[in-house]
């Protein structure tokens, strides 16, 4: 069984505010800018191997396919308001 190490919940929360803290001292540029760099940093942590490719491709099918089906489905239900509509009811 592998045990995962959670950090010390006191410190995790002195460290949550303590950026929060810095956010709020920081300009709206500054924040963006900020938000960038996490950005970059998590982008180059991003797996690139055949297999994370794969993964990304299976979830994009995924997604569209729900896109797709919500799609149909508020057209569906568009179509039954309009039929209402025309029929009074």
């Amino acid at each position: 069984m592998i045990e995962v190490m959670l950090p010390d919940k006191e410190v995790f929360e002195r460290s949550v505010k303590r950026q929060i803290e810095m956010n709020l001292a920081r300009t709206p540029t500054e924040r963006l800018l900020a938000l960038c760099d996490l950005l970059e940093e998590v982008r180059a942590m991003e797996p690139t191997g055949a297999e994370a490719l794969v993964r990304r491709e299976r979830l994009h099918a995924q997604r569209q396919r729900e896109r797709e089906r919500m799609r149909e489905y508020f057209r569906r239900l568009a179509e039954a308001e309009r039929a209402n509509a025309s029929t009074g009811g």
